[in-house]
C-alpha cells in the first residue's frame, strides 16, 4: 500500500500530453498551496494575496464539520506563509457550551524549481505553528511535476499533534496527488494518502469577469473511501488578488529600460549626492536665473500649489540656479507621488528657460528628499525624449544635509500656501479583534478616529484625536469578557510635537563635507512629545532616528515617563501606575526584494521586558510584517508570541489639496494584526506585552520609514509617472 504514490506518479509522467498550459495555485483548508488535502510544490506567488474557506476540518476526530479560514501571502519568490483559524463553531463559549476544536495559528512553505522549463519542482513546509494547542501540526515534503494540463506530486509527511484524542491530520507518510486541467475554467483532482483517497474539482472564474491579475474559484470535494477524516462531501471557495508591485531580480527576465534620473551637470560646492544610473553626456550650461523673469517663479509657485503643495518658496542662488522647496501635506500614501509632482510642475513651467534648479521636498516641515538638475533635461526626462543630459540628482539627509543646496539663496516667492493656516481633519478607522479564543471564532470593537492637527512652525505641530465607538460583539460590551479593550468614546491623543534634524555635521566634522557624508551625520532626526497618549497616559517622551548613507540601515532610539490617569481605577488591564519605555532597534533593507528586517528591545510602554524581530515585505504601498516576540513582566513566566500584521492606505492616493482654513484627509497607513501565543496549554487572552509606545512616529514624517536614496532610486518610475 505504501508504494500506491510512486505508482500513481509514473503513471501519470507516462501518459501526461506535451502542450502547455499553466496551471493555477490554490490555497488549501491546512494553509498550503496544493488540492484539497495534499500539499504540492508550488507557492503563492511573490506579491500576491489569498483567501479561501472550506466547510471541513480534516482530521478532527469527534466531527470534522465546521469553519476553516485561510489568508496568505507569497512574501518573498521562494516564500509563502499563512495563517488559519480552524473551528468546529463560531460563537459558542468552550467554558460552557462545548465549542470543539478552534484553532489560530500560522504555516509557511519554501520551494525552488529544478529545471529551466519549471516543469519540476520541490517544496518543504511546516502547518500550525504557534497557537496555544496544536491540533493540525504537520512537517512534509513534496515533489511536483507539471506538463501541460497536467500536474502530480508525491511527497512524505509526519504529523506531530499533541492532541491525537482531539484531531488527526489525514496527511502521515507517503502521499500522492494529481490534477488535470482540460480548460482554464474547471480542473479535477485525486488526492491518496495513508490507504484513503479523495476526488475534487476547481471552478475558476473566467479572467475576463475579474481585475487584472485576480483569481476566483469554487470547488466541491468527494471522500472515495470509508474514513472519518472527513465528511463524504464538502465545498471550498477562494479569491486570490496581486499586492503590487514586486520588483524583477537580477536575472529573473527581461527588464524595460528606465530613463535617468542621474547627476547633475556640475558638482554642488561642498556636497555630494547619489547618481541613480550611468553617467548622462554633459549638455550646455545652464541659463543664469536672472534670465527667469519673476513672472515665471510666481508661476511655478502657483503650479506647485495647484499640485497640493503647501509652504512654498521659489527663489535665487548665488551660482545662477533656481530654488525650489514645498512641503508634501497632500500625497499621503507615499512621497514619491509628492516628489514627481513638484518635479513635473517645475518641468512644465520651466523647461523653456533651461536654468539650473535645486528643489527640496519636506514632510511635517522636515527635509526629505533633495533633487538638482537643468529644468530642460527634467522635461525631457519626464517626456521619456532622448536627452543628452540627465535629468536630475538625487540626495537624500543620509547623504548630507540639505539645507545647504539652498544656502546664501535669495527668495523672490516667500511660504505660499503656508501649513500653519490649514487645520488638518483625519478620519481612520479604529478596529480591535481576538481570534481562535475560547469564547468565540472572531470578536471585534470597531470605530473611528477623529484626528485634528494645526502645524505651528517647522517641524511643530498639536495634535488632538478622538475615538468613536460604532459596533461591537457581544464579548466587547462593557461586561463582556474582553470590555476592557473595547474602544470607548475618549480622547486618544492631545499632545504638542516638535520634530527637528539633529545638526551633527556642524559638530562633529565642522568644513569636513565627505567626512560628514561617509558617517552620515545629516542623517539624525529628533522628536519630542508632550501631553496624553494612549487614552490614559500623561507624560513625555523623546525619540531619535539615524539612516546614514544610502538609507539600507535605520537606526531608532526612545525613551519616555508617563503616568496612568487610569490607574487610581483600578480594573482589569488598566496598566503600570507609571510607564518608563526604553527601547532601541535597528533596520536593514534588503532592496532588492524590498524586504526591511528588524530587531527591537528594551523595556516596552507597560515595563515589560524583552525583544521583537520581525520581517516586513513590502509591495508598494502595502506590507506584511511576521514577527516573533519573547517579553516577561518583573515576577512572571516569560510570554511567546508569533504573529502577522497587515499595513496599507486608506482612502484616496493624493487626498483633498489644503485650503487656507481646512484640509480632509484619509488614512496614511491603516495597520491591523493577529497574534497568538507560542508554548501555551490554553488560548488565555494575555494583552499589553510589547507594546510601543502609542505615540506619533517618526517614521511616519520619514514616508513610513521609506525615505533612503535606494527607496527613491527603486521608485523612479513611480516619480516620473507622478511627474506626467
Amino acid at each position: 500500500m505504501r508504494s500506491a504514490p510512486i505508482t500513481l506518479l509514473a503513471a501519470v509522467l507516462s501518459v501526461v500530453p506535451s502542450f502547455a498550459r499553466a496551471q493555477p495555485t490554490t490555497l488549501t483548508q491546512a494553509g498550503y498551496t496544493g488540492l484539497g488535502i495534499t500539499p504540492n510544490a508550488h507557492l503563492l506567488g511573490w506579491g500576491r494575496a489569498e483567501t479561501t474557506y472550506d466547510s471541513q476540518l480534516p482530521g478532527v476526530v469527534r466531527d470534522p464539520t465546521g469553519h476553516n479560514f485561510v489568508v496568505g501571502f507569497g512574501l518573498l519568490p521562494n516564500l509563502e506563509i499563512a495563517g488559519r483559524l480552524a473551528t468546529n463553531s463560531l460563537n459558542r463559549n468552550c467554558f460552557f457550551e462545548g465549542c470543539g476544536v478552534r484553532d489560530l495559528s500560522a504555516s509557511g512553505k519554501v520551494g525552488i524549481g529544478l529545471d529551466t522549463a519549471n516543469r519540476f519542482r520541490v517544496a518543504a513546509g511546516v502547518t500550525d505553528v504557534g497557537g496555544a494547542a496544536t491540533f493540525f501540526r504537520l512537517y512534509y515534503g513534496v515533489l511536483t511535476f507539471n506538463e501541460g494540463p497536467v500536474e502530480a506530486s508525491a511527497g512524505l509527511a509526519k504529523r506531530s499533534s499533541a492532541n491525537f484524542a482531539v484531531s488527526t491530520p489525514p496527511l502521515d507518510g507517503p502521499f500522492a496527488a494529481v490534477a488535470w486541467q482540460p480548460l482554464p475554467w474547471v480542473r479535477g483532482q485525486l488526492e491518496y494518502t495513508d490507504g484513503n483517497a479523495w476526488a475534487g474539482v476547481r471552478l475558476f472564474a473566467p479572467a475576463q469577469w475579474l481585475p487584472e491579475g485576480w483569481q476566483v474559484y469554487a470547488g466541491a470535494n468527494l471522500r472515495l473511501n470509508d474514513n472519518n477524516l472527513t465528511r463524504r462531501s464538502w465545498f471550498s471557495a477562494g479569491i486570490s488578488i496581486p499586492l503590487y508591485k514586486v520588483p524583477e531580480l537580477r536575472g529573473s527576465g527581461p527588464k524595460a529600460p528606465l530613463p535617468a534620473l542621474a547627476g547633475a551637470q556640475r558638482p554642488l560646492p561642498s556636497y555630494e549626492a547619489r547618481t541613480l544610473s550611468p553617467p548622462a553626456v554633459l549638455s550646455p550650461a545652464p541659463a543664469a536665473s536672472s534670465d527667469v523673469p519673476d513672472s515665471k517663479l510666481h508661476e511655478l509657485a502657483s503650479a506647485l500649489q495647484d499640485k497640493g503643495l503647501e509652504d512654498i518658496s521659489v527663489g535665487r542662488m548665488p551660482d545662477g540656479s533656481l530654488a525650489v522647496r514645498a512641503n508634501n501635506a497632500t500625497y499621503n500614501w507615499n512621497s514619491a507621488d509628492a516628489l514627481g509632482a513638484a518635479l513635473g510642475a517645475v518641468a512644465r513651467t520651466l523647461g523653456d528657460a533651461k536654468a539650473g534648479y535645486r528643489l527640496i521636498l519636506t514632510q511635517r516641515q522636515t527635509a526629505l528628499v533633495g533633487v538638482t538638475g537643468q529644468t530642460d533635461c527634467l522635461r525631457q526626462w519626464i517626456n521619456n525624449d532622448a536627452a543628452a543630459c540627465a535629468g536630475g540628482q538625487l540626495s537624500t539627509p543620509g547623504t548630507g544635509a540639505l539645507e545647504a543646496l539652498h544656502q546664501g539663496v535669495a527668495w523672490a516667492v516667500r511660504n505660499v500656501q503656508p501649513s500653519s493656516q490649514t487645520l488638518r481633519v483625519a478620519i481612520s478607522p479604529v478596529l480591535r479583534t481576538e481570534a481562535g479564543t475560547d469564547v468565540g471564532a472572531l470578536d471585534y470593537s470597531a470605530g473611528v478616529n477623529v484626528g485634528l492637527q494645526l502645524p505651528l512652525w517647522d517641524g511643530a505641530s498639536v495634535e488632538w484625536r478622538r475615538n468613536v465607538p460604532l459596533a461591537n460583539s457581544s464579548d466587547y460590551e462593557p461586561d463582556g469578557v474582553f470590555g476592557f479593550l473595547r474602544v470607548r468614546a475618549e480622547t486618544e491623543r492631545l499632545a504638542f510635537v516638535q520634530t527637528v534634524r539633529v545638526p551633527l555635521e556642524r559638530w562633529l566634522a565642522p568644513g569636513n563635507d565627505l567626512q560628514a557624508m561617509r558617517w552620515g551625520l545629516a542623517g539624525l532626526t529628533a522628536q519630542a512629545t508632550v501631553g496624553r497618549v494612549g487614552s490614559r497616559f500623561d507624560g513625555v517622551h523623546g525619540a531619535l532616528r539615524w539612516e546614514p548613507g544610502e538609507g539600507r540601515h535605520r537606526v531608532t532610539a526612545q525613551t519616555g515617563y508617563f503616568r496612568n490617569a487610569r490607574f487610581e481605577a483600578g480594573g482589569f488591564n488598566v496598566g503600570p501606575r507609571q510607564a518608563k519605555p526604553l527601547l532601541a532597534s535597528y533596520r536593514y533593507s534588503v532592496t532588492p526584494t524590498r524586504t526591511y528586517l528588524e530587531a527591537t528591545g528594551g523595556q516596552f510602554m507597560n515595563n515589560d521586558l524583552g525583544f521583537q524581530v520581525s520581517l516586513r515585505q513590502w509591495f508598494s504601498d502595502f506590507s506584511v510584517n511576521t514577527y516573533y516576540r519573547r517579553t516577561r513582566f518583573s515576577g512572571e513566566p516569560v510570554r511567546q508570541f508569533v504573529g502577522l500584521e497587515i499595513s496599507l492606505p486608506i482612502g484616496p492616493r493624493r487626498d483633498m489639496a489644503p485650503t487656507r482654513h481646512v484640509q480632509i484627509t484619509g488614512t496614511p497607513r491603516f495597520t491591523h494584526g493577529e497574534e497568538s501565543l507560542v508554548r501555551e496549554t490554553n488560548n488565555a487572552i494575555r494583552p499589553g506585552f510589547g507594546v510601543v509606545p502609542p505615540t506619533p512616529s517618526l517614521d511616519a514624517t520619514f514616508n513610513s520609514d521609506r525615505a533612503g536614496l535606494v527607496y527613491f532610486e527603486d521608485n523612479i518610475r513611480r516619480i516620473r509617472d507622478a511627474a506626467r
